[in-house]
């Protein structure tokens, strides 16, 4: 299962977050438009590792990680069995 980062969003109100984004390339959305969200392997709010698989997507029966772009605390916008499409914003860290 490929690991994913997405690049890191402008400084907002003076702290640095991160956007976790689903790739616009990770598949091919032409033939499957829709992903889920399987899986949250930390709690919104809980600290997270620069690199840590943070979230699964479903897409049919393949499986894709999502990697924390930076150390921070998660704040998850999309719950688990939640519809995605790429570039879907699925959550943001908040690096303070």
């Amino acid at each position: 299962m490929p690991s994913i980062s997405p690049p890191l969003s402008a400084r907002r109100w003076g702290r640095r977050l991160a956007d976790i984004a689903i790739p616009k390339d990770l598949w091919d959305a032409g033939k499957t438009p829709e992903g889920i969200v399987a899986n949250w392997f930390f709690a919104d709010g809980g600290a997270v590792s620069e690199g840590a698989t943070v979230a699964e997507i479903m897409v049919e029966k393949s499986t894709f990680d999502i990697a924390a772009p930076n150390a921070g605390r998660l704040h998850i916008t999309v719950p688990k069995d939640g519809i995605v499409k790429p570039g879907t914003v699925i959550g943001h860290i908040d690096g303070a």
